[in-house]
């Protein structure tokens, strides 16, 4: 009899006007207005909406000490087909050790409305599953049921927490608008935290006040909760172009950092720190500092090994790296702090980016170089905000050695880079050198010192009786490139063959390779390929790069008010003979262009000097790893240009 009741009450308000404000922000409930919305008025072309986004965190008394709790409810109205995706849930949680955070309390439904009755389809916790992303994150995935085009999804639940650092941020915004999002903490007088907001200058609201009527008591002390709400309406879609670090470094949020801690007991323990003195902290942590000083007393033995006193100390660095590399496994973990001890890591061989990049800096201090472990952060982890001296912005390390008096960025975790090329996942703006200065620290630029280029040598013989023309390509990658066509090819042969069977070619036969392994040198391809002739009456006309050029321009907006990260700086090179076939005549080819700045830099060559062959050339460089935002626009017009000029065709017309 409920059901019906309610059915109705939704049914009737279906016909009331529309109107943004009437959506019901509490779970279970909702009105007529959010099932009769077809699109979000502010962003119509919007996929879906988040109509709210509610949490909170606050501190449960559990075996005579505290557990943070974070709950979470929202809702989300889903308007077509690609809006779907939304109703892929991921909850992140922590977990080490014998010591995890647990979610729990968790609820869903999926609404439908159809012919004239509201359907819910609850979620069932069975066909949730949890999934290992790093060494100390989880996530707790599943598809929320029955959903269609107009659904709308709720999803609530809790998290405890042992751990007070891991006191959760909150995302405002979302790859889709967010009406109304809002976040309250609830604090009490043992534990301090400061917070961060990016990506505004202040809250549409914000309170704070004493909690009355509720008070609580740990011991002799006697308090009452300090409420914070922050509260942000209207919120847009956060829709990120290509070329930039993560979403994390420009998205809405507040971020929190646990500063100190009061004991009940009297005293206080600052834990917001200075620069110099988490540096001292690292050289004092039994998987950092205490780690590195095992692996010197370990590495005398492995330098006596390698015969390295004739060698310069670059000759030395270098080998200490393919020694590295050879011998040792990265196990997919980036970490600042190695969760094995130095004795058992060298005995499996195996561990995580601090394990092998710690031994890295004691090998190398062993063998005269002087070097110094580099707290970084991974490109998906989000930039260092360096006014703010919070570890958890810090989630690996790499090494930075001396040598030749010039300061080099090392790393060994990776096998197929080269030497002194640090994983592109690295390359993320500053890294803190950790040394021990007292009350001194220094932070270093992490730039890529290699260049990365493919070019491609394209021979393209026209088959007329067949319509087809025959290419021939041998393809050429250093650098970044390199490592990550190499990748493919050794986790799956197809998977490179899909990267270069682009656009209308046809491979023909197998992709031969050279140089797998050989990581000095530049991985080479060759392939066989064709495609079909493009007429136009009389005449055929010819794509000189054959469709190995970029199609469509990777930005979209008319402004951007963020730097453009290149990740690396990058050239493309091209050179095409194409044989000019039997009974037909150069009818057009493309017009040269020079252009260089300081920027970028663009040439394009066609030249017919013989009866039988045109011979095209064409490179694009790219000469910064990152632009500032003030160089979007003239970027936007580099590609633009790319575009226009590499994808020109040759014209053929047939003798009269």
């Amino acid at each position: 009899m409920e059901k019906n009741l309610i059915t109705i009450y939704l049914f009737t308000a279906l016909c009331l006007p529309l109107s943004a404000q009437n959506i019901v922000r509490e779970f279970g409930k909702y009105t007529g207005e959010e099932f009769k919305m077809q699109r979000y008025d502010k962003d119509p072309s919007a996929e879906a909406v988040v109509l709210y986004d509610i949490g909170s965190s606050y501190f449960m008394l559990y075996d005579n000490g505290y557990q943070v709790v974070f709950e979470r409810k929202t809702k989300i109205k889903i308007f077509n087909k690609a809006g779907h995706k939304y109703a892929q849930i991921e909850i992140p949680y922590y977990k080490k050790d014998n010591k995890d955070e647990k979610v729990i309390e968790l609820e869903g439904n999926t609404y439908n409305y159809e012919n004239g009755l509201i359907r819910a389809t609850p979620l069932n916790e069975k066909n949730t599953f949890n999934e290992k992303v790093s060494e100390n994150w989880m996530v707790r995935k599943f598809a929320m049921p029955d959903v269609k085009d107009g659904s709308i999804i709720e999803v609530k639940y809790k998290i405890i927490s042992p751990y007070f650092f891991n006191f959760r941020s909150w995302e405002f915004q979302n790859k889709i608008p967010v009406i109304y999002s809002e976040y309250v903490t609830k604090m009490i007088p043992f534990y301090e935290y400061t917070y961060i907001l990016q990506g505004a200058s202040k809250m549409d609201s914000f309170n704070h006040y004493e909690e009355k009527g509720n008070e609580q008591s740990f011991g002799s002390i006697k308090f009452n909760n300090m409420i914070y709400e922050f509260i942000m309406k209207d919120v847009p879609a956060f829709r990120d172009e290509s070329f930039i670090t993560s979403t994390e470094d420009y998205i809405l949020k507040l971020d929190f950092q646990l500063a100190a801690f009061h004991s009940p007991n009297g005293g206080d323990d600052q834990i917001m720190t200075t620069w110099p003195k988490l540096i001292e902290d690292m050289l004092d942590d039994e998987a950092f500092g205490k780690y590195l000083q095992a692996c010197k007393k370990k590495s005398e033995e492995i330098i006596d090994t390698m015969k390295l006193a004739t060698k310069t100390s670059l000759e030395k660095a270098a080998y200490i790296d393919k020694y590295l590399k050879s011998n040792y496994n990265w196990d997919g973990n980036h970490s600042k702090r190695s969760t094995k001890s130095a004795k058992n890591f060298l005995k499996t061989q195996t561990g995580n980016s601090a394990a092998i990049n710690l031994l890295y800096v004691a090998l190398l201090n062993t063998a005269g170089i002087e070097a110094y472990p580099v707290l970084i952060s991974t490109r998906d982890n989000g930039k260092i905000k360096v006014d703010y001296p919070f570890q958890q912005f810090f989630n690996d390390v790499i090494v930075t050695a001396k040598i030749n008096d010039s300061n080099v960025l090392l790393d060994a975790t990776e096998p197929l880079s080269s030497f002194r090329q640090i994983p592109s996942e690295c390359l993320n703006d500053k890294g803190l050198i950790v040394k021990n200065e007292k009350g001194k620290y220094t932070w270093l630029n992490i730039k890529s010192s290699v260049d990365s280029d493919i070019s491609y040598q394209i021979d393209q013989n026209p088959n007329i009786e067949k319509d087809t023309v025959d290419c021939k390509f041998q393809i050429s990658s250093s650098g970044y490139d390199a490592i990550n066509l190499r990748k493919k090819f050794l986790k799956n042969p197809k998977d490179l063959k899909a990267e270069l069977s682009i656009g209308n070619l046809i491979l023909k036969d197998s992709i031969t390779v050279e140089n797998v392994h050989e990581i000095d040198k530049p991985f080479e391809n060759k392939l066989v390929s064709g495609y079909t002739i493009d007429r136009v009456g009389d005449k055929i006309l010819l794509p000189p790069f054959c469709n190995f050029i970029i199609a469509e321009n990777p930005f979209k907006k008319e402004l951007r008010t963020y730097p453009i990260d290149m990740v690396y700086k990058h050239t493309r090179s091209y050179v095409s003979i194409i044989h000019i076939p039997k009974g037909y005549k150069v009818f057009s080819i493309p017009e040269n262009m020079d252009m260089d700045n300081d920027d970028f830099r663009i040439q394009y060559h066609a030249e017919n000097s013989d009866s039988n062959t045109i011979k095209i050339t064409g490179n694009y460089e790219f000469k910064k790893d990152v632009y500032a935002s003030s160089s979007f626009l003239g970027l936007k017009g580099y590609f633009n240009k790319i575009i226009d000029k590499f994808n020109e065709k040759v014209v053929f017309a047939k003798v009269q």
